[in-house]
């Protein structure tokens, strides 16, 4: 069966780097994302979500992260303002595994990773 959002469409995962689809993204995490970005009030606009395990064992990581599996995003997140709503809607939404950076927001709901942490990205 098709994935399926609200608020995101296949050509927004499309432009992510690196790119992809949305019929790689678990759909529990899609429906999460688009909670989120209605109680956000604000656009979320993916700079990362699916990535292979081939793509982060290349760039050193373990090749076993959330993004993975279809279970996490990276949101562009320009100013203070936009960053406030991101944040906002997904705690809202039920997110508990957040990194905050300068230009994004990570957010995952991996269910076999810890639970409620939040880090900042130097």
């Amino acid at each position: 069966m098709p994935k399926t959002a609200r608020y995101f469409k296949d050509a927004e995962f499309r432009r992510c780097v690196p790119s992809c689809s949305i019929e790689d993204m678990q759909q529990h995490t899609l429906n999460r994302f688009d909670k989120a970005r209605e109680y956000a009030g604000v656009p979320f606009i993916f700079t990362s979500a699916f990535r292979s395990r081939e793509w982060e064992l290349a760039k050193g990581r373990t090749g076993d992260g959330s993004h993975t599996t279809g279970e996490a995003g990276d949101i562009r997140t320009p100013d203070l303002y936009t960053r406030y709503r991101v944040l906002y809607g997904l705690i809202k939404a039920g997110f508990t595994r957040i990194g905050i950076a300068d230009t994004y927001i990570h957010a995952d709901d991996c269910p076999r990773k810890a639970k409620e942490v939040v880090w900042l990205y130097k």
